[in-house]
């Protein structure tokens, strides 16, 4: 039974690798229509010689991945793949969503290989603490990509934000210049990178291929999802549809983004004490107290001994 947990164990990390690091589906498909509009090749050992240049993980567990993606985005439901589809828009894309519920599946089964595992291998204890240790293996193994989807969320929203009141002063100094509005953004693209950048980017392909300014600005608020930004795109649209100088509220959005900025800091700053006190009572003070009264109790044993 082991050998069959070991077995299923390395099938799945294997499968989980090659579908972390290897291309993604729209690649693959990419590279398979470029190679078919290549002239083939009439030599029978040349195309087996091409054939086997192609990597093994991609000729092997790429068709039971690709097959794996398909079924799960079959069966999977129409609200939780747009749920999961506005969630990796907001990490920046990381992945597909055929490729998320695909993870999921595959550190489930890893999480049910190491818990029936552990089930075995703690075969003296109780049945209660072999079922916690089991089903803690399954919880922590299905919600595992989730977690890390959250962490990419929110390093990239604290990236937006830090960056956003310098974006806009660079904005703002642009279109005092004499720059148009989305001219202003594409140099401030040009001058920025990170998450923030990569939307303007997005925004600036969007104008270009017609989208109006109202909507591309409500789409790069909604992928950034970011309140600070909202408050600004509101405040862009509002602007426009009543005539307002833009470098004027360029101007206010950038100087409020630059308060809220320094507010946030401060709140961070005064956690910190907070944040402190735990560590500092449970490991700092127990020490200090060690050092401190240990020689004296020893002392305290000693004469009290003598005496007793």
């Amino acid at each position: 039974m082991e050998r069959v947990f070991v077995l299923v164990l390395f099938v799945s990390l294997s499968t989980l690798v090659f579908h972390w690091f290897g291309p993604s589906a729209q690649e693959r498909l990419i590279l398979r229509r470029a190679g078919a509009v290549r002239p083939h090749k009439q030599d029978p050992l040349a195309l087996e010689d091409e054939e086997l240049s192609v990597p093994f993980g991609q000729r092997v567990l790429g068709p039971i991945v690709d097959a794996l993606r398909d079924q799960v985005l079959k069966y999977t439901p129409v609200g939780m793949r747009r749920q999961a589809e506005e969630r990796l828009l907001r990490a920046g894309r990381p992945m597909e969503v055929g490729a998320l519920f695909s993870i999921r599946l595959m550190s489930l089964g890893i999480g049910l290989a190491v818990g029936g595992l552990f089930w075995f291998l703690f075969a003296e204890h109780t049945m209660i603490w072999r079922l916690l240790v089991s089903a803690g293996c399954v919880g922590l193994a299905w919600f595992a990509p989730v977690i890390w989807l959250n962490g990419a969320i929110a390093r990239r929203k604290a990236a937006v934000r830090m960056v956003l009141p310098d974006v806009l002063d660079l904005l703002c100094v642009s279109v005092e210049a004499g720059l148009g509005f989305d001219a202003g953004i594409q140099k401030v693209a040009e001058k920025f990178k990170g998450p923030l950048a990569e939307e303007l980017q997005e925004y600036i392909k969007e104008i270009r291929l017609g989208r109006s300014r109202t909507s591309g600005l409500r789409g790069l608020a909604r992928r950034t999802d970011v309140d600070e930004l909202r408050s600004f795109v509101a405040a862009l649209i509002q602007a426009e549809q009543m005539g307002v100088s833009l470098a004027q509220v360029l101007r206010i959005q950038s100087d409020q983004m630059r308060h809220q900025r320094r507010l946030l800091a401060q709140e961070r700053g005064m956690k910190v004490p907070v944040k402190m006190l735990f560590p500092l009572v449970f490991f700092i003070l127990p020490t200090i107290f060690i050092v401190l009264f240990a020689p004296l109790a020893v002392h305290l044993m000693e004469t009290l001994g003598g005496k007793f």
